[in-house]
C-alpha cells in the first residue's frame, strides 16, 4: 500500500514537478494535490496523508495556519514546509510546528528525497514502488 502525500502550493508547476522528481525516486506514493490553506485542511481530513508538503505563501491564508490545523488532526502526520524564501522567521515557524524538515525551494531537488526516506523510515513505512 502506498503511502498518501498531499502537495499543498498554489503554483502548479512546482506541484507538477515535485510529484513527478518524487516519483522517479522509487518512493511509493498516493499523490494528493491543492492551492490553498482551506482545501488543505479539508482534503487531509478525508485522505489522512503520511506526508504533508506544505507552502507557506498561500492565497487568503498562511500555510502554516493549515499546517497546524492539519498535524492537530492527524498528528502522526509529517510536515515539510517549503518556500521560496530561506528566512530565519520560516525555519523558526516550521521548527516551532515540529516540522519534519524545513526545505527552501532552490533546494528541494537536494534535500527533499533524503529527509523524505529519513522521515518514513523512522515511521517504518518506506516503501519503494
Amino acid at each position: 500500500m502506498a503511502n498518501r502525500m498531499l502537495i499543498v502550493d498554489d503554483n502548479i508547476e512546482f506541484r507538477t514537478m515535485t510529484k513527478a522528481y518524487i516519483q522517479r525516486s522509487g518512493l511509493n506514493f498516493q499523490f494528493y494535490e491543492t492551492s490553498t490553506a482551506e482545501a488543505a485542511v479539508a482534503k487531509a481530513s478525508f485522505t489522512k496523508p503520511h506526508v504533508v508538503l506544505m507552502d507557506i505563501n498561500l492565497p487568503k491564508a498562511n500555510g502554516l495556519t493549515a499546517a497546524r490545523e492539519i498535524l492537530r488532526e492527524h498528528p502522526e502526520c509529517r510536515l515539510f514546509v517549503v518556500s521560496m524564501f530561506d528566512l530565519e522567521p520560516f525555519k523558526k515557524a516550521a521548527l516551532s510546528l515540529k516540522a519534519a524538515a524545513f526545505i527552501p525551494k532552490s533546494q528541494i531537488y537536494d534535500r527533499l528525497i533524503p529527509a523524505l526516506k529519513t522521515s518514513l523510515k523512522s515511521l517504518g513505512q518506506l516503501q519503494h514502488a
